[in-house]
Formats: structure tokens, sequence, C-alpha cells
């Protein structure tokens, strides 16, 4: 920026290859931190008689232990890769989930099961005469009903266990950022905690 207006916007590899303004700022800023750090080491060596060599090798511990990550916002972890039956674990054990994918997995199998003994009948009888066919119409629509019935079942326990699991997971997210400690606001950004309630809310 100069004068209040925005003279290029980049990354900080393209901005310190490009733009001179930026890369005398970054060195003023350098500057300005080793005249500081010599201050405080020459007011160290006066007052206590430390060597130079001492002073060097005190410097080059500080920037080797700022190198390594030891500050108070740290970066966000973050795992790639095939993660396995844990997630799909996890989101059935809220509420009561594993009743509901049974109750899911049950109806579904004897909603094929009717289907089948369904087409299998009116295959069976649609030639048979001693089947009327006010009986096969009567059977395949009661098989039908009941298919249907089967089939209004299973999509309310599945709608009920995605339900169920979103307000759980929900709920103790929001628990826990309510109880979360100080120390968690002040090492973790407001967009992180953000995206972090973002992503819970779509993947419920």
């Amino acid at each position: 920026m100069s004068a209040g207006e925005i003279l290029q916007a980049a990354t900080y590899d393209e901005l310190m290859a490009s733009c001179q303004e930026f890369r005398e700022l970054v060195d003023a800023h350098n500057d300005t931190v080793g005249s500081e750090r010599n201050r405080e080491y020459a007011s160290v060596k006066t007052t206590t008689g430390v060597s130079k060599e001492e002073i060097q090798k005190t410097c080059i511990r500080e920037q080797q232990t700022e190198a390594s990550g030891d500050q108070l916002i740290k970066r966000e972890e973050r795992e790639t890769g095939d993660t396995g039956l844990k997630p799909y674990i996890q989101y059935l054990s809220h509420r009561k989930g594993f009743l509901f994918c049974f109750l899911t997995v049950c109806l579904h199998f004897l909603f094929v099961v009717g289907q089948l003994i369904q087409n299998y009948f009116l295959a069976a009888d649609i030639q048979n005469p001693y089947v009327s066919k006010v009986e096969l119409f009567t059977i395949y629509s009661v098989i039908g009903f009941i298919l249907a019935v089967l089939l209004l079942f299973r999509s309310f326990c599945l709608v009920r266990l995605g339900c169920d699991a979103a307000e759980s997971i929900s709920s103790t997210l929001v628990n826990s950022l309510f109880r979360a400690p100080m120390s968690f606001y002040d090492s973790t950004p407001l967009g992180r905690i953000l995206s972090r309630v973002r992503i819970s809310k779509l993947r419920c």
C-alpha cells in the first residue's frame, strides 16, 4: 500500500520478486528486529560480561525455536487419505444411530424380498386358469401396499437417523465451544472456528 491505495496484491514470494517497495519494507523490518536484538544482547553483555560467541549461540537457539513453530497460533493439522470406517462409526454412535441403521437395513431387505415375491406371484399365476383376475389383482395390490408401508418406514428411520445425529453433533460442538478455555480462543483464529462449524453443518 502507498498513500492509502493498494498498489499490488499477490503472494509473499511474488511481491518479493516484483515489488521494490515491499522488499524495502521487509528489509526495514528485519533491520529493526535485528537492531533490537543486538541492543538486548549488548546490554546483557555489558551487565554480565558474556562473550560474543555465547551471544551468537543464544541468538541462533532462539531463531531455531521460533522456526520450529513454538508460537501462539499453531498451524492447522490436516489428514488426508482413507480414514476407514471410523467416521461412520462415530456418526452412528450419536443418539440411537445403530438402532435406526439396523432398522433401515432390515426394512430395505424386506422391501427387496417383497418385490421378488410380488414379481414371482405375478409371473406364476398370470396364466393360471384357477386364479381369477380379481384374486390376482387383489393379492398383487395387497403386496404393493405392504411394500409401500415398508418403504415409508425405511425412509422414516433413515431421516430420523440423520436428524438425531445432526442434532447431537451440533449440540456437542456448541457445548464444546462454550466450555472451551480462553487459551483455546487465544491460540485459534476465529475464521478457523467458523469454518469448522460450517463444515460440521454441511456434513450433518
